[in-house]
């Protein structure tokens, strides 16, 4: 037993590090560390799953639940504003393509 609880400590620490990790990425909006540290948390996140008995493992698997919660909803806001800035640079490169054309056909 005291193996296995060693084991069952490294993964939650391990776990907490990829949270981490994966948080700054998603602030970084380094799109793909975040894919990365997500197959890593869902992979580790099965193997403590196997222990789900654990009062440990669930109280990290619950916190791992609203930080993802989290993560996602400052991605999805993320998402949006730039979408927001490539419409705005979009609707602003048709103003100045139009601008163009108008101002070499006087020329």
């Amino acid at each position: 037993m005291p193996q296995q609880s060693s084991r069952l400590n490294g993964q939650i620490q391990q776990l907490q590090q990829l949270l981490v990790q994966m948080q700054q990425a998603v602030d970084a909006a380094k799109w793909l560390q975040v894919q990365a540290f997500d197959r890593q948390i869902t992979a580790l996140v099965q193997q403590l799953s196997q222990h789900g008995s654990d009062v440990r493992i669930k109280t990290e698997l619950e916190a791992l639940k609203l930080n993802y919660q989290h993560m996602i909803q400052q991605a999805k806001q993320q998402q949006l504003e730039l979408e927001q800035k490539m419409k705005e640079f979009n609707d602003n490169k048709a103003g100045v393509l139009a601008y163009q054309q108008t101002t070499q056909s006087r020329s």
